[in-house]
């Protein structure tokens, strides 16, 4: 029985040659467009790769139960330059709770990346490295411009199986996930996985239209089923603009949470065919509480402009300085009104630089396990792994599956013969080292491994300096 592949396919072979024995009856060329559009594509790809990097980073995750220690853990995602001074963008959620961050471009060549900045509700956040040479950036494009149906491709790192390329459509504006209060996303099928997040979504001009963030599955542990989720370049030019410049004031805040006024909800407040958001509270002593808006009120626009929906609203007014005046339409009681208020800072954001989440923030208090089971070194021990009669340190019996040291090669039976320069004879000299490494607050342990191939130095992250 044939697959739905193989079916397809066969039915490309068998209608081919009579499509083109037609266009060649009717005096017409076999189309092109298929080709064009390959072309084209392959054209935006070697323009906006060199300008696309994948970030590794390691992150504490919690134990299996309360009592186990935190588990160092690599994750994936991705970035672009957008100055050539070596300014990243990418997700907040690719580096919250980080504590190391390694950026490596598409060339291969790596570097250290440190946090400037992270915005607070949307899921944005600014990285910088310092590589002594201007590097190739991608530009801003404009999402407002977006057609449903368009072509675009998503550059990333899935998986962290390193840089890659796929193609698709605009299959949706507008997506509210209830992420926040802003939702605007663009659902693409262009094929976005767990380590795409952060990375660009181009159009066929080669410019960022948005940044990949989130897949939709109803399986949390499932991968891509054709819907991505990306957030729009308007909406990460204006929340990318604001975290590069610490002086820049707060987004605009008046201190109303709103919801789509439904055409159901509009006749039960007796305003059938009314468009709008409406009211559902006032935080007490904001700008929208001094100005008397109450629940119940339905905002129809600010100043001239309509909004289609609550998060509409919400978008426009984070983007009105502050300090400056809004005048909203409201209907109250089957009338309408102009309130004038003064738009204030939003309030309780999160301050520039570095930052963890509060889990990392707890567990980084505690030593963490880097996943390997020591033992002395017997005489049985050394005859099973083959090791020299004189050979002292402590030996790897055991590697955990995710863990820190398995990333670096460590494997069972390999001997850990110093740490910090000083040389082990046991594996409480080893936890001596790590204890007070963890007490200094050392970024990393220097472990010298004698393995199959020889010595060799690794550093085992210790998380000193978190988000660096």
């Amino acid at each position: 029985m044939l697959s739905c592949t193989k079916r397809g396919a066969l039915m490309h072979r068998m209608l081919m040659p009579i499509l083109i024995a037609l266009l060649a009856i009717s005096g017409l060329s076999p189309p092109s467009f298929a080709r064009g559009m390959e072309t084209g594509d392959a054209a935006v790809a070697e323009q906006a790769t060199p300008a696309v990097v994948n970030i590794a980073i390691w992150k504490f995750r919690a134990g299996a139960t309360k009592n186990d220690p935190p588990r160092r853990v690599k994750t994936y995602g991705s970035g672009f330059v957008i100055d050539p001074s070596g300014i990243i963008v990418t997700n907040k959620h690719v580096i919250d709770g980080a504590l190391d961050i390694k950026v490596i471009f598409s060339d291969g060549n790596q570097a250290n990346g440190k946090l400037i900045a992270a915005a607070a509700m949307v899921d944005l956040a600014v990285v910088k490295v310092d590589v002594g040479r201007p590097l190739p950036v991608l530009e801003w494009g404009d999402s407002e411009e977006l057609k449903v149906g368009q072509g675009v491709l998503a550059i990333g790192n899935p998986l962290g199986l390193g840089l890659s390329v796929s193609a698709g459509i605009i299959s949706a504006l507008n997506r509210d996930i209830q992420d926040t209060p802003f939702d605007n996303y663009i659902q693409t099928d262009a094929a976005i996985n767990h380590g795409n997040s952060g990375g660009p979504l181009v159009s066929g001009n080669g410019k960022v239209v948005g940044v990949d963030t989130a897949l939709y599955n109803p399986d949390e542990a499932g991968g891509f089923i054709g819907i991505g989720l990306a957030i729009p370049s308007e909406t990460a030019k204006f929340v990318v603009k604001h975290l590069l410049d610490p002086k820049k004031p707060k987004p605009g805040w008046i201190g109303v949470k709103l919801q789509d006024l439904t055409p159901d909800l509009a006749d039960a407040l007796g305003m059938r065919g009314a468009r709008g958001s409406i009211v559902a509270a006032i935080d007490p002593g904001s700008p929208a509480s001094v100005a008397q808006l109450r629940p119940g009120d339905i905002l129809a626009a600010i100043g001239s402009a309509k909004q289609s929906d609550a998060r509409a609203f919400m978008r426009a007014i984070v983007q009105i300085p502050v300090g400056q005046q809004a005048k909203l339409t409201v209907w109250r009681d089957g009338k309408q009104q102009i309130v004038a208020l003064e738009v204030a800072e939003w309030p309780n954001i999160m301050p520039q630089g570095g930052m963890m989440t509060h889990m990392a923030a707890m567990m980084i208090q505690k030593m963490a396990d880097p996943g390997v089971k020591l033992v002395a070194l017997t005489d049985a021990l050394r005859k099973q792994y083959g090791l020299d009669a004189k050979q002292t340190g402590a030996v790897v019996v055991s590697v955990e599956k995710d863990c820190e040291a398995r990333d670096l090669g460590i494997v069972a039976g390999d001997v850990v013969v110093a740490v910090q320069g000083q040389p082990v004879s046991s594996p409480d000299d080893v936890k001596r080292a790590a204890q007070k490494a963890h007490e200094q607050r050392r970024p990393y342990l220097a472990v010298l491994v004698q393995g199959k191939d020889g010595a060799r130095w690794v550093s085992l992250s210790m998380g000193g300096e978190a988000g660096t």
